[in-house]
């Protein structure tokens, strides 16, 4: 049972990923107006994605049972940095730097509870996004945080 949760979860997770604002409609959207909360959601995320991938790499060696989960968010946070990156440069804003990337130091006592955490900030910012955004494809995109980490947050962390 649980091993058919993972499968079903990680294969919603890239769907997430694949999905949506990375087709030809969903490039028209992304070039359609946008605001400050837009810029704001997508300079936050793509910092917080790499902290992210980091941490589920350390998942995927700290714990084999989690290892297709980790994996799964590191393919689709990878997606979702070019994907956010490229919004930024239509839109004419710079990308954040690369340095500030730095997992949270509680990964090294336990990984999973961090990436947890970590993916219970993703929604959070979503949530901001969805309050004060305006973009269709940002907008849209957050609601596909929320959903998708929300499941893996349930993955993570088991009843």
């Amino acid at each position: 049972m649980r091993r058919s949760l993972i499968l079903v979860t990680v294969l919603a997770v890239l769907a997430a990923g694949c999905a949506g604002p990375g087709s030809e409609t969903g490039s028209r959207s992304a070039d359609a107006l946008h605001n400050a909360a837009d810029v704001a959601f997508v300079q936050a995320l793509i910092p917080h994605h790499r902290a992210g991938i980091a941490l589920a790499a350390d998942v995927a060696k700290a714990r084999p049972s989690a290892r297709t989960l980790a994996e799964a968010i590191i393919v689709t946070q990878q997606d979702e940095v070019v994907r956010m990156t490229s919004w930024l440069d239509r839109w004419g804003v710079s990308p954040p730097p690369s340095a500030a990337a730095t997992p949270l130091s509680a990964s090294k006592a336990d990984p999973v509870k961090a990436l947890a955490a970590q993916q219970a900030d993703a929604i959070t910012i979503a949530q901001r996004e969805q309050g004060d955004g305006s973009n269709p494809a940002a907008l849209d995109f957050a609601r596909q945080i929320i959903e998708s980490r929300t499941a893996q947050i349930a993955q993570l962390t088991p009843a």
